[in-house]
């Protein structure tokens, strides 16, 4: 069995644990607990190591599903799905407060990585307020000489997560970034 990963990463609360439950085959593992800190004021519970999900492409080929927590003290996670990884998708939470800070300390952590593989922008929980959103997440990326196709998504729909992944698997192709295209284009 080949094994190649997709990690999603974002603020708390974006919808990273959501993304993986929609997409994955096998009950997500998670690791959260109950936020003793200042984001109690926005969600119970957050992740505190990674969420894990798999879905199978065929008889000899999975992909694994990664969700990142999304505070910077705990990057060195990435350490753990760097091998092997194919792209990321980050998460912006369209219905926060600010939807931009979260995309900010997101990037000021993992800009470098983004830079190195293909990188899909989901908007999740967006508003329709937030029509401009893609403009200023677009200027956001642009400040750290990032490239990434911005769409909207509901995290809880599988048809939406599935597109993020079809998206991302085009920019893989795309990019050729990886061995693994011929593979994984016959998915989409």
């Amino acid at each position: 069995m080949r094994n190649y990963k997709i990690v999603f990463m974002g603020e708390p609360g974006a919808g990273k644990t959501t993304c993986i439950a929609a997409l994955s085959q096998i009950t997500p593992v998670n690791t959260d607990v109950v936020c003793t800190d200042e984001l109690s004021a926005v969600k119970e519970q957050t992740t505190v190591a990674l969420d894990y999900g798999e879905l199978s492409l065929d008889d000899d080929l999975r992909l694994l599903l990664y969700g990142l927590p999304g505070q910077s003290r705990f990057s060195y996670m990435f350490d753990v799905v760097r091998d092997g990884l194919l792209g990321i998708v980050l998460l912006v939470d369209g219905a926060a407060a600010d939807p931009l800070a979260g995309l900010r300390d997101t990037l000021g952590t993992y800009a470098t990585e983004c830079r190195k593989r293909p990188c899909v922008v989901a908007i999740n929980k967006t508003r329709p307020s937030s029509g401009d959103l893609p403009v200023r997440i677009a200027e956001e990326l642009r400040r750290h000489s990032l490239v990434a196709p911005i769409i909207s998504v509901d995290a809880r729909l599988r048809t939406d997560v599935e597109r993020l992944f079809e998206l991302l698997l085009l920019l893989v192709e795309y990019c050729d970034h990886s061995p693994f295209t011929e593979e994984l284009t016959g998915w989409a």
